[in-house]
C-alpha cells in the first residue's frame, strides 16, 4: 500500500485552492432551476468581469464559430446555450483557480498551452466524429490533466522521480504514477470532478481517458479525449501523427469511430484554431 496521500486527501489538503468558485456554484443552481432565464444566468456570469470578458471572447472564437457576432453575455447564453456556457465557465474558472497552485516542477505556461491544444484537438475530433455538442470536448481537453497539478504540488519528491524516469515520454507518466503512488493524475482529476459536481460525461472522460476501454456510459467522449491527449505530442515533441497513431491500440482507435484519414485531416487544420483560442484563454 502506498504511503502517499489518496486523491481525496490531496484535495482536502488544498481545499482553499481547489474549492468550487462561487460563480460556478450559482450557475449550477441556476441551471437546475426551471425558472432561470438567459438573462438571469447572464446576470450571474456578469458579476465576475474577468470571467465575462473571457467567455465573450471564447464564444466568438473558432470553438463556436459565430464570427464576432456575440457582444453580450445574454446573447452568448441564447446562441451558444445554457449548458455549453456553463461548461465554458467551469473550464475558465478551473483554469484561474488551478493557476494559483504553487508548482515548481513544471512550466505552468507550457502546461496550459498543452492543455488548450488538447482541448482544441479533442473538439475537432469530436466534430469529425459527429458527437452531439462537440465543443464539450474542448472543456474535457482543457481540464484532463488538472489532477497532475495537485500531485506536483503535494507530492513533489515522487513527482520529480516520475518526471525524470519518464524522460519526456508523456504516455509513461501514468504507468509510473500508478507504480509509485498507487493512482494516476486521471484518478485525482476524477476526484476533482466529483468535488466540483462536474457533469457525469466530463468526470468519466477525465477519469478514464488513459484507458478509454474502461469507460462506461461515455466511451466515445473518453476515447476521443484519449486520442487528443496522445496527439498533443505533435505540439510537445513534434512527433508525426502517423507515428503516434501506430502506437495506439487498434481497439482504442476503433472506439473513436474515426479513420486515420479523418484524424490526419483534423491535425492538418487544427493549428490556426489552437493559436486563436490559446490567445483568448491564456492572455493576461
Amino acid at each position: 500500500m502506498s504511503d502517499y496521500p489518496t486523491p481525496l486527501a490531496l484535495l482536502e489538503s488544498e481545499s482553499d485552492l481547489v474549492s468550487l468558485p462561487d460563480v460556478v456554484v450559482m450557475l449550477q443552481e441556476a441551471i437546475g432551476d426551471p425558472r432561470s432565464t438567459a438573462e438571469s444566468i447572464a446576470d450571474i456570469i456578469s458579476r465576475d468581469p474577468a470571467l465575462t470578458a473571457r467567455l465573450l471572447r471564447l464564444a466568438n472564437s473558432p470553438i463556436y464559430g459565430f464570427g464576432g457576432r456575440i457582444d453580450t453575455v445574454t446573447r452568448a447564453v441564447t446562441l451558444v446555450g445554457v449548458e455549453p456556457i456553463y461548461h465554458l465557465a467551469l473550464a475558465t474558472c478551473a483554469l484561474t483557480s488551478f493557476r494559483n497552485i504553487p508548482v515548481q516542477l513544471i512550466d505552468m505556461d507550457e502546461f496550459w498551452v498543452q492543455s488548450v491544444y488538447c482541448g482544441v484537438v479533442a473538439r475537432s475530433l469530436a466534430r469529425k466524429a459527429k458527437v452531439l455538442h462537440p465543443e464539450r470536448l474542448f472543456v474535457a481537453g482543457l481540464l484532463h490533466q488538472i489532477g497532475s497539478l495537485l500531485i506536483y504540488c503535494k507530492c513533489p519528491d515522487p513527482a520529480r522521480e516520475i518526471l525524470l524516469a519518464s524522460q519526456g515520454r508523456r504516455e509513461l507518466v501514468p504507468l509510473l504514477e500508478k507504480d509509485l503512488l498507487g493512482y494516476t493524475y486521471a484518478d485525482v482529476g476524477a476526484e476533482i470532478a466529483r468535488q466540483w459536481n462536474m457533469p457525469p460525461w466530463l468526470g468519466e472522460s477525465i477519469g478514464h481517458h488513459i484507458h478509454p476501454e474502461e469507460a462506461g456510459e461515455f466511451t466515445l467522449e473518453t476515447a476521443l479525449l484519449h486520442l487528443a491527449d496522445r496527439l498533443t505530442s505533435v505540439l510537445v515533441h513534434g512527433e508525426a501523427v502517423e507515428d503516434i497513431l501506430a502506437e495506439i491500440p487498434p481497439s482504442s482507435l476503433e472506439l473513436t469511430r474515426l479513420s486515420e484519414g479523418q484524424i490526419l485531416q483534423v491535425m492538418t487544420d487544427v493549428y490556426y484554431d489552437f493559436t486563436e483560442v490559446a490567445d483568448v484563454l491564456l492572455s493576461v
